[in-house]
């Protein structure tokens, strides 16, 4: 496969979109997320590199007090940063821009696009179900 991706010639744009890559990359330096989602966060194949020679010597419960690590992820961290790793040298990809949403929220997000549910910006309710009820319909 990575092969037949190479062929297709280089790309503009390597992404990494999982909470794996994101405590990977904040691990490796990247802002924290408190500072937004819209902060540029990458991840490096050196840094990967570094943060895996860091991680791959600690236990579980050790990479779950890192900063940028969710305790119930904590233990797929290490395979994580090797499936990560594998996938760039196949791809010779040296640099993955981190998306702050990941697989979940992009079929989310296409689904509302199927629906025709317009963006925050051109609705006046909430996202939900329905639109809500005026207040003089409910009294």
């Amino acid at each position: 496969m990575a092969a037949r991706l190479r062929q297709a010639g280089p790309s503009d744009l390597a992404v990494g979109t999982s909470k794996t890559f994101r405590s990977l990359a904040r691990l490796a330096g990247a802002a924290p997320s408190g500072d937004g989602p819209r902060v540029r966060r990458v991840l490096t194949e050196a840094g990967l590199r570094q943060v895996f020679a860091f991680i791959s010597r600690m236990p579980s419960a050790g990479l779950a007090g890192l900063d940028g690590v969710s305790p119930g992820r904590a233990h797929q961290l290490v395979a994580g940063a090797l499936v990560a790793g594998a996938a760039m040298r196949a791809l010779e990809i040296g640099e993955l821009q981190i998306c702050p949403w990941a697989l979940r929220e992009g079929v989310i997000l296409h689904r509302l696009d199927m629906l025709g549910v317009p963006p925050a910006s051109r609705r006046s309710w909430p996202l939900t179900d329905r639109q809500p009820r005026r207040v003089s319909s409910i009294a």
